[in-house]
């Protein structure tokens, strides 16, 4: 969510360790490219979680797509790319890596898979959830993030509501409430977050769908012999 400072990232390259940013504009990554990062995590709005933005308070203002980031960043930047946001299959795989990323990031993909230990309910609510069924909101944490549209979520959003406290106060705030919501099981109370993908996970081990994702996406890719 912003730029390691100066000194930091020359300790961490003298250790020999790659720097990879998570932007989510064009500026961002320019900046982040600038004060050293080996590659860019080209993070769309369909991503579930927290934004990556470096302007906390400007991350509404700059929600993009990730198919609109990745040509744009493929153009303009001169360090690989990964692309993560709403990719949770084969055909997301591919057009990420056509439009000019080196490597996807999938997150929400994952979250039935057994090795990820979701709360029952959370993995549940994310069989066949649409797109729109999920939400940006600062309600969990003062920072901006998406989740599934859920009670809390929506009635965080409701007009006449308060404006959520700004992070981490509102993270402190909204702690009993997820301790209790994760014993009971109650999605609606629950920091649930979720990518505008999300019905694309599937409940199978995270090898065997690392596996078939990469197999199902090099045989759509141009030039595939499978």
């Amino acid at each position: 969510m912003g730029l390691f400072p100066e000194k930091f990232v020359a300790d961490i390259k003298a250790r020999g360790i790659a720097w990879f940013a998570c932007t989510t504009t064009l500026a961002e990554a320019r900046a982040a490219v600038a004060a050293g990062a080996d590659a860019i995590v080209a993070q769309g709005s369909e991503a579930g979680g927290h934004r990556g933005a470096f302007d906390a308070a400007a991350a509404e203002r700059q929600s993009v797509g990730l198919f609109a980031l990745l040509p744009r960043f493929a153009d303009k930047l001169p360090v690989p790319i990964i692309a993560t946001g709403g990719i949770g299959d084969a055909r997301g795989i591919a057009a990420a890596l056509t439009l000019g990323a080196s490597a996807v990031q999938i997150g929400t993909a994952f979250l039935r898979c057994p090795e990820a230990g979701t709360n029952p309910a959370w993995a549940d609510a994310l069989a066949e959830l649409d797109p729109e069924a999920t939400m940006l909101t600062r309600a969990f944490s003062g920072r901006l993030g998406r989740a599934i549209a859920t009670d809390y979520v929506r009635a965080a959003a409701a007009p006449g509501t308060p404006s959520p406290t700004p992070y981490p106060v509102q993270r402190g705030l909204t702690a009993a409430m997820r301790d209790a919501a994760a014993t009971s099981r109650d999605v609606h109370r629950m920091q649930a977050w979720a990518g505008q993908a999300a019905a694309l996970a599937r409940a199978e081990p995270a090898g065997e769908l690392v596996l078939r994702l990469w197999d199902e996406a090099r045989a759509l890719l141009p030039g595939s012999k499978t």
